[in-house]
């Protein structure tokens, strides 16, 4: 049986491909699509944010960017997909409330501008999924 699709209860994710036909062997490539990854979602940010180095969500989630209410982490798996999460801080306790009620249009708006570079897609259940569609705005 094959691996699920990875899921936060703290967040939106999406995930994309940045590895899709490359050479699996080939470390230093896989590196840079990583890197390459990584140097663009952070592009996608506004000064509010800041990068973070060396920082874990979980045993397998990397944050790389975070500001006062939320972050955004990684999650590979086994099939060279790179799960996107933007989600609620870990560390917040007073204004854990409205990072909540913030994160789904704020996801949404970033994952719109991150599909600008890359093709992502969204998990319908455990082992599906599709096509993000972004959000149409209205005239």
């Amino acid at each position: 049986m094959g691996e699920g699709l990875y899921h936060s209860r703290d967040g939106r994710t999406a995930y994309a491909e940045p590895f899709k036909g490359l050479d699996p062997e080939d470390r230093d490539l896989l590196d840079w699509a990583y890197d390459d990854l990584v140097a663009t979602i952070r592009a996608q940010l506004t000064a509010t944010w800041e990068p973070v180095e060396r920082a874990w969500r979980d045993r397998s989630s990397r944050i790389i960017a975070r500001n006062r209410l939320h972050e955004i982490w990684l999650t590979g798996d086994s099939y060279g997909r790179i799960h996107i999460t933007f989600g609620v801080r870990s560390d917040l306790y007073e204004t854990d409330a409205l990072a909540r009620s913030l994160v789904d249009d704020r996801a949404e708006v970033f994952f719109d501008r991150l599909q600008m570079s890359y093709p992502l897609r969204v998990r319908t259940s455990p082992w599906t999924s599709a096509e993000r569609i972004g959000r149409r705005v209205a005239a």
